[in-house]
């Protein structure tokens, strides 16, 4: 048992590690704001589904107290986006009808409901991207967008939005995905290498230890090569810009990002220190008075 659960440790620590550059989910993002907020109930106070491994949704942004502060969001925007996307998902669940029996449909039916849940999955999520849109002001969804970038790195230039404003080539396209299918299949050689060591030593959990060790600094060194040519196919004009759409550095980590719900508090948390929202006082909006957005 112990073996397995060392194993497993292992497996999971070589899936943590597969270079974020290579799965950033090219062709993913849309407008700034347009992340997945709302998903699967248990996701998260604002029952958001992740953006993968890899990628960083607007939704998972908005998971952290430190990131609302610093894009503003009011706890009257959070509470108001939760609604929203509450109800948008419980009318698409309406709409879906009774569940089929997936053990009596042949393959062909499957694979038509599968195509139908994607389907009506994609229109969801437009419906709530708008509702993003419509209830974060602009310069709160400019904010969440650069710490976005900040957060994935390289990983970024592989957004079909990101590289709509870096005016990326065809040229360039290919070649990241010339870099990411090969540091995919460095990884999965080392992937493919770890079940045989692992056997070999037997359960010996200081050896283990030592070839996770081992198997982490070669992955990190194969993510940064990764990282390192992909911005390396960018011109000087195009790097330039990149590092522009960061925006003002911000100090976050992955594990920031993680879902909080502290008790006692409505979702959103409190957006500063004694319950006051960022930048305001005795429970006014920042540059504005009670119940108004901040002017533009």
């Amino acid at each position: 048992m112990k073996r397995v659960k060392l194993f497993t440790l292992a497996a999971a620590l070589m899936a943590m590690l597969i270079v974020p550059a290579v799965q950033a989910q090219p062709g993913g993002g849309g407008r700034p704001g347009g992340g997945q907020f709302g998903g699967r109930p248990g996701g998260g106070q604002f029952g958001g589904r992740g953006g993968g491994p890899n990628n960083i949704s607007i939704s998972q942004l908005l998971q952290s107290e430190k990131v609302r502060n610093e894009a503003e969001i009011f706890d009257e925007q959070v509470q108001e986006l939760k609604e929203a996307s509450d109800k948008i998902r419980a009318d698409a669940r309406a709409n879906q009808g009774e569940r089929p029996d997936f053990r009596n449909l042949t393959e062909e039916q499957r694979r038509e409901l599968f195509e139908k849940f994607r389907k009506s999955s994609e229109e969801t999520q437009k419906k709530i991207n708008s509702a993003v849109q419509e209830i974060l002001l602009p310069h709160q969804l400019e904010r969440l967008e650069e710490i976005r970038i900040q957060i994935l790195g390289s990983g970024a230039l592989l957004l079909e939005p990101v590289q709509k404003k870096l005016k990326v080539t065809d040229t360039q396209k290919a070649k990241f995905e010339e870099i990411t299918n090969g540091t995919r299949e460095k990884s999965q050689e080392m992937f493919g290498s770890v079940r045989e060591k692992f056997q070999e030593l037997g359960g010996d959990r200081e050896k283990i230890q030592a070839l996770m060790a081992e198997i982490r600094e070669k992955m990190e060194a194969v993510q940064k090569e990764a990282e390192e040519k992909i911005v390396g196919t960018l011109t000087a004009g195009q790097k330039k810009q990149f590092e522009e759409m960061k925006g003002k550095p911000f100090e976050i980590s992955r594990e920031d990002l993680r879902p909080q719900r502290p008790q006692g508090q409505r979702p959103g948390g409190q957006g500063g220190q004694g319950g006051q929202r960022p930048g305001g006082q005795n429970g006014q909006r920042p540059q504005g008075q009670p119940g108004q957005r901040p002017s533009l």
